[in-house]
């Protein structure tokens, strides 16, 4: 997720309205940029990694976007729903390029984290990112993100990733 994110929490529980109106659908905001609008986090954990050096990631539970009718909810008829999860924010000690490291915001639609599925997920995250690259590449390295096929039986012996072997040219 973007760095200058504002996500919301839950509504805070019913109180009785003496001059009547609607009840809150949102709570407080919580903004990536400014940790005084954070809370204690649900989950925190350490990790020793050769790469990065020392991981902390922390998680905050039970946070929503505040959704607007644009983009994929312009035909929603509905009230706009709540799609509650947990964000995950991914510190780490230095990088591999000598970079200056920034945080990770990373988002997961499971509530109730605990600090085993934290670090399942950012780890999982970082493979992901890896595989995703690698195979961005090999398609780059292999001419394989633009094919250029002047004949429809150019289209058999096209070559096409297998994960987990070499490219394999298919007859």
């Amino acid at each position: 997720m973007r760095s200058d994110r504002v996500l919301r929490r839950p509504t805070p529980p019913r109180v009785y309205q003496p001059l009547g109106g609607r009840l809150a659908k949102h709570g407080g905001e919580f903004v990536f940029g400014d940790p005084a609008t954070w809370d204690v986090e649900q989950a925190v954990t350490h990790t020793a990694t050769r790469l990065y050096g020392q991981v902390r990631a922390q998680a905050w539970d039970r946070l929503h976007p505040r959704l607007t009718r644009r983009a994929a909810w312009v035909d929603h008829d509905q009230p706009l729903p709540i799609i509650a999860g947990t964000v995950i924010r991914l510190t780490v000690e230095h990088l591999p390029s000598r970079g200056d490291p920034k945080p990770l915001w990373l988002w997961w639609s499971k509530v109730d984290a605990t600090t085993a599925d934290v670090d399942r997920c950012w780890q999982a995250f970082l493979r992901r990112f890896d595989i995703e690259h690698t195979f961005r590449l090999l398609k780059q390295t292999l001419g394989w993100t633009a094919p250029q096929l002047r004949e429809p039986a150019a289209t058999a012996r096209t070559s096409r990733p297998k994960p987990g072997r070499a490219a394999v040219l298919e007859q």
